[in-house]
């Protein structure tokens, strides 16, 4: 029989990241203080994919973003995405600027940014009319 105890994940929210990790690690967000199967460390979260680690002395530890997430009551966006009325998937090749620009129109969803350029660009060619 598995102990459960093992793989339990606890989090405290603010908690005392500092503790475990000193310095801030560039890219990431500290998040809180966990612990998993007897060791803990700074929950850390990656800012450009919102990947969650635990981080001790720069050292970051990958973990299983469903248990996480579980932990911090957020959903784990398992499953297909929202379908949106009218939508359809297609697959876009972008560079590294127009992905950055994205992220940032569409509030870190690309495809919102890009259908957010598009309105906006559709809204500038009608009142130029």
């Amino acid at each position: 029989m598995r102990d459960d105890k093992v793989h339990r994940i606890h989090i405290e929210q603010p908690g005392r990241p500092r503790l475990y990790q000193f310095d801030d690690l560039p890219g990431y967000e500290m998040a809180g203080v966990i612990t998993l199967s007897g060791r803990s460390g700074a929950l850390v979260k990656k800012i450009r994919s919102g990947v969650y680690y635990m981080a001790n002395s720069g050292m970051l530890r990958p973990l299983d973003q469903r248990q996480v997430k579980m932990a911090l009551g957020l959903s784990s966006g398992a499953g297909a995405p929202a379908r949106m009325q009218g939508g359809a998937r297609h697959n876009v090749y972008l560079d590294a600027e127009s992905i950055d620009i994205a992220l940032a129109l569409g509030d870190g969803n690309i495809s919102r940014g890009i259908r957010h350029a598009l309105k906006v660009s559709v809204a500038a060619d009608c009142s130029e009319s």
